[in-house]
C-alpha cells in the first residue's frame, strides 16, 4: 500500500504530531478499502478472501487475472 501526501497536505500539517496523525488517518482510510472482500473474476460474487490476503493463502487465485471462486460448484459461470 502506498500513502501519498501532497505538498499542500504537508504544509497544512507542519507540526510533527499533526502530520503523524494525518498520515495515520490516511493509512486507516486506505486499509479499510483494502480490507474489503475480493470478488470472483468470473461470476462477480464476493469471495471469502479479503483483498489484502496474500495470494499464497488463497484457493482459486489466478496470477495475472485475480481471484476466482474458491469452489468450482459455487461459481455461476
Amino acid at each position: 500500500m502506498e500513502i501519498i501526501i501532497t505538498e499542500k497536505e504537508l504544509y497544512d500539517n507542519l507540526d510533527s504530531y499533526r502530520l503523524g496523525e494525518y498520515v495515520k488517518r490516511k493509512f486507516n482510510e486506505e486499509w479499510v478499502k483494502d480490507n474489503s472482500y475480493d470478488k470472483c473474476i468470473i461470476c462477480g460474487k464476493e469471495t471469502p478472501y479479503l483483498r489484502n490476503t496474500h495470494i499464497d493463502d488463497r484457493i482459486g487465485y489466478v496470477e495475472g487475472a485475480g481471484q476466482a471462486c474458491f469452489q468450482v460448484n459455487i461459481c455461476d459461470k
